[in-house]
């Protein structure tokens, strides 16, 4: 599957100034052919992995130009599902094992019923020794064959990834590069970022697509890179690293211009045996060269100007995984594009299947994560005993009134705070990894944010309950089953709506800026459910109104309600008069009567409603940048 992309521009834009705009790739031109690997190279900040993220289409947002399959303007629906993309670091599923995870993407990608080869991906990728290792304990460049392993099960014809070599030693990375080698010559078409490779690791890239500063300042097969520098009269030292070199001559402005102009910005491709002809700018739309092996014939294509005719070879048949491989191979790449265009360009399994796959793998997840399961037990059981021990006993005394309010508003932020920051500094990891699972069609959105609801469920109602059964029998709420569910069923709530807010917050934000947005996005909440408590009747209606949309104070109240409702019998008084023995004179001070225990919870998931759907589309916006 050949790649061409033509006056391709990348704009981002400034998130503090809307008319602060940077043209990070400016008009490039290009093509990567089927077979061949292909490496980005540029200085740090030249662009290199947004051009690539442009021309895999994980970047949408202000890219302009037009973008090719085998000639023909792409389809961006079947061209992800025929491609995949591959990031700089390492995003792997936790606690499953290497099999676990083959298996999983198996499920996802492939149809109910087709045969999986995951134990001959690992054995070729020098896995299946490591099948029962779990993710997070395997090294670099085994994570890193891992990645490319789970995208092998669909047999994808184009891969792209971004600086597959960071952080791995020069072993690793030979063998990295070797393997991405492999997986071009089966017929794929290999498209990598990398920054400065050695000379001896450079010879194993096939096409080398230079840029400095957002322009191409060359474009073709490695080895004619040194003739290139030395035609624009800029020649490479004998005992120079030609990356180097070229990398170097880029912190000289004049430099780029050079070899942007004489590289027409990518519309010329340099090869080893044939030079570019040269033809006035205007009349060309991008000018290729290939270079003909000497046992294999040559066909002729017609390029965009509708003038020149270029040869270009045809692959020799190679052993593949599959049919489209092997026509890729074979030269016949645009009859496997036209295959892939023919298959529906919707999700391999049902939303029903993806649900119950990813629902599986979340549970198996959670149950494996033994540490993270104690300390959250832990912290709920000593939180509960030091609630249940500062109001032991008050619950039935009437001169305790002030404590009572005191243990409804503690209870209702502990279950607040519990919940929201959790998300907050785990789930934009999470989000990273979903982004790219989905962007590699492993499933839908909407099943996978079900399965991640749903799977959050029976952990954290059994640890809320647990923590309400402490707490309720510590401080002597009289027992009755409506009012223990009750009390068990505002906690769960008011868990729920608190989680659903820190995952809408982690959802948009990185853990820095969630550590700020959080407390601060709770802190109205928070000052809408303590106000008015002593001069609740003249609270004006706006403001009562206003209190509404405090899922905390919406919890205090139901909170108050279920502690003192259910026809509760007066309250024991030790002293000569208490105003508050009655619960009634309670609930009406309070100028809570006019409301019920169910009214606040359905007020609660109201809200919890608004939060998770600001969630999905937190993720649905995430996504679509």
């Amino acid at each position: 599957m050949d790649l061409e992309f033509r006056n391709l521009k990348y704009t981002v834009s400034s998130p503090l100034s809307k008319g602060n705009k940077r043209e990070v790739v400016k008009g490039v031109d290009g093509r990567f052919s089927s077979g061949q690997l292909v490496a980005i190279m540029g200085p740090s900040g030249a662009g290199k992995s947004s051009l690539l993220n442009a021309i895999s289409g994980y970047r949408s947002a202000g890219v302009t130009g037009e973008l090719l399959v085998n000639g023909q303007p792409r389809n961006e629906h079947q061209f992800q599902k025929s491609s995949c993309y591959i990031t700089q670091e390492d995003l792997l599923q936790p606690l499953l094992t290497v099999r676990e995870a083959m298996d999983v993407a198996a499920s996802l990608k492939l149809p109910k019923g087709s045969k999986i080869h995951s134990e001959e991906i690992l054995q070729e990728l020098g896995l299946l020794e490591h099948q029962h290792t779990k993710t997070d304990r395997l090294s670099g460049g085994q994570k890193k064959r891992l990645s490319i392993a789970l995208e092998l099960v669909n047999n994808p014809p184009v891969f792209f990834l971004d600086e597959p070599t960071s952080g791995l030693d020069t072993v690793t990375t030979v063998q990295c590069v070797r393997l991405l080698r492999q997986l071009a010559r089966q017929g794929r078409t290999v498209v990598c970022t990398i920054h400065q490779p050695p000379a001896s690791l450079l010879e194993l890239f096939d096409q080398v697509y230079v840029i400095a500063d957002g322009r191409c300042i060359y474009q073709g097969e490695t080895g004619a890179m040194v003739s290139y520098l030395q035609s624009v009269g800029l020649p490479c030292p004998r005992q120079h690293n030609p990356a180097d070199f070229i990398i170097e001559l880029t912190e000289n402005p004049d430099n780029i211009n050079i070899l942007c102009e004489e590289i027409m910005n990518g519309k010329l491709y340099k090869s080893a045996k044939i030079e570019t002809a040269t033809e006035p700018l205007d009349n060309i739309e991008l000018k290729i060269c290939y270079k003909t092996e000497d046992d294999a014939p040559e066909t002729e294509i017609m390029l965009s100007n509708g003038k020149c005719t270029y040869k270009v070879p045809r692959y020799k048949e190679t052993d593949s995984v599959s049919t489209t491989s092997s026509e890729a191979s074979n030269g016949n790449s645009s009859m496997a594009w036209m295959k892939i265009q023919s298959d529906s360009c919707t999700y391999s399994t049902s939303y029903c299947q993806q649900f119950y796959i990813l629902l599986r793998r979340m549970m198996i997840q959670i149950s494996r994560n033994r540490q993270g399961l104690w300390i959250q037990l832990i912290h709920h059981v000593m939180c509960g005993l030091l609630i249940g021990a500062c109001f032991f006993n008050m619950a039935n005394d009437g001169t305790q009134m002030f404590n009572h309010l005191k243990m409804c508003v503690g209870l209702v932020i502990f279950f607040a705070y519990t919940q929201i920051m959790v998300p907050v500094l785990v789930y934009p990891q999470e989000v990273k990894l979903v982004k790219k699972e989905h962007f590699n069609r492993w499933y839908s959105l909407t099943p996978y944010y079900a399965a991640l609801t749903v799977s959050k469920l029976p952990v954290q109602v059994t640890l809320n309950i647990i923590f309400c059964t402490i707490v309720y029998f510590m401080t002597g709420v009289p027992f009755s089953v409506p009012r223990f569910i009750a009390f068990c069923l505002i906690g769960n709530v008011v868990s729920l709506v608190a989680e659903g807010m820190g995952m809408a917050i982690g959802s948009v934000f990185n853990v820095r800026n969630g550590c700020a947005v959080g407390p601060t996005s709770i802190a109205p909440f928070l000052g809408l459910a303590i106000y008015g408590f002593d001069f609740a009747h003249r609270i004006p209606l706006l403001m009562n109104i206003l209190m509404k949309t405090s899922f905390i104070r919406c919890g205090v109240v139901a909170m108050v309600l279920t502690v003192f409702g259910f026809n509760r019998t007066p309250l024991e008084c030790k002293e000569v008069y208490c105003h508050f023995a009655k619960p009634d004179v309670l609930i009406k001070y309070l100028d809570i009567d006019r409301t019920s225990v169910w009214l606040e919870i359905a007020t609660m998931l109201g809200i919890m409603f608004v939060f998770r759907s600001l969630c999905y589309i937190g993720l649905r916006w995430r996504f679509a940048t």
